[in-house]
């Protein structure tokens, strides 16, 4: 067994994935804009405002005085500061780790309407903007809708605990503007990337068919020249040994040295066609595990492991294009609903089989029905007879399962 391997870790993003199921037929989600380096643009904007609501909120002389509600505020805003710090340090490439950003996230909104209740006046408002730049990239975009609604309820009835109600309704309106435009700048740049990985992966399926059909070409003309040149020139020059002979039983032509020469060049000539023809037939069939390495070396993002028998050959292009599409099968599967950070991929013949297998070390897979892309996969390989299976790991994630005749 070759054993390659591909590290294509994209960890530094933040990610935002999808949680309507394994088999949906829903867009790849893309990393979010956000990085843990403190000195990415996005984070500098928002540390920037951070730090001024922060100095425009404190009140010295309240501060020293003792003032708890002062001091409480001052505390929240410090705390909303350090969670989207940690928040954006949080890798999103498991489920764990997004958990961990959504608890997070939470606790800003949290600190902020604590920062307001205590300090008593609208400057921490101002960081529900941050928060919602956080919660369009993190959920649903149904669900961060209802939760920012929820988020500015609250901040209204905190407000009219000193101000009249028409006040804070005016007061929240333009927080509502701010939070909508930096909602809806996040969604078109995760719809951006969303684009983007999307072509990555149809660029990177096109190259691995691309390399198929090419060795399929190339397949075909060693065969057809190995066929040519055993049934074409390998009978001519066992017609011309024949001949040969003849000459070499005639007592006038026995002794010349041409003839000798000439049957030996024959009989040489003969077995390195042979030998040529062998040398073809080595390599008959298609090279399957240079399109699935093709495929893998195009997509960032996981870490690919692929160990393929480098002895595979598959004979029959139908065959080779089945496999190669549940590979791509179960790894779209693995990025858009695994949250995998590592996918394995094994190729191998069994006796008249071959068979493949895509595992990925995402959450354990739930019981569901299979969506229109693994149904069609298992209908193709019913039809060659084979058979897909989809199951969970024992230590978590999922795997697939192909298999199918060497020979359609």
């Amino acid at each position: 067994m070759s054993k390659v391997t591909f590290a294509c870790s994209d960890g530094a993003l933040m990610g935002k994935r999808d949680y309507t199921g394994w088999m949906n037929e829903n867009a790849i989600a893309p990393p979010t804009p956000w990085s843990p380096s403190p000195l990415a643009p996005l984070n500098l904007a928002a540390l920037i405002t951070w730090l001024a609501v922060l100095l425009q909120s404190l009140r010295w002389e309240r501060l020293q005085a003792g003032n708890e509600l002062e001091w409480g505020g001052v505390i929240a805003l410090l705390a909303v500061g350090g969670l989207y710090v940690l928040a954006n340090a949080q890798s999103g490439s498991d489920a764990r780790g997004e958990r961990r950003q959504r608890a997070l996230v939470i606790a800003q909104a949290v600190a902020t309407l604590v920062a307001a209740a205590c300090l008593r006046n609208i400057g921490p408002a101002v960081l529900l903007i941050i928060v919602a730049a956080q919660v369009m990239a993190l959920w649903p975009r149904r669900v961060a809708i209802l939760g920012l609604a929820a988020v500015n309820l609250t901040l209204v009835a905190i407000w009219v605990q000193w101000v009249p109600l028409m006040s804070a309704l005016l007061g929240l309106l333009p927080m509502i503007g701010f939070q909508t435009f930096a909602a809806l700048t996040v969604h078109y740049a995760v719809s951006a990337e969303r684009a983007r990985a999307e072509l990555g992966v149809t660029h990177a399926q096109l190259l691995a068919t691309q390399q198929l059909l090419e060795d399929s070409a190339r397949s075909g003309e060693r065969l057809r020249l190995s066929r040519e040149l055993h049934d074409v020139a390998g009978h001519k020059l066992t017609a011309l040994k024949l001949n040969l002979r003849l000459l070499l039983r005639d007592p006038v032509l026995a002794e010349r040295e041409e003839v000798r020469v000439s049957a030996a060049l024959a009989d040489e000539l003969l077995a390195d066609i042979r030998a040529v023809v062998s040398e073809l037939r080595k390599y008959d069939g298609i090279d399957l595990a240079t399109a699935i390495r093709t495929l893998t070396q195009q997509i960032p993002g996981p870490r690919f492991v692929v160990e393929i028998d480098p002895a595979l050959r598959v004979t029959d292009l139908t065959v080779a294009e089945t496999l190669l599409r549940c590979a791509q099968e179960g790894i779209t599967n693995a990025l858009r609903h695994a949250r995998a950070s590592e996918i394995r991929i094994e190729c191998r013949t069994v006796g008249e089989r071959v068979e493949l297998a895509v595992r990925n070390d995402g959450p354990p897979l739930l019981p569901v029905a299979f969506g229109n892309g693994l149904t069609g996969m298992r209908e193709r390989l019913s039809a060659a007879g084979g058979e897909l299976i989809l199951r969970a790991r024992a230590g978590g994630g999922a795997e697939l399962l192909a298999a199918v005749p060497t020979r359609g």
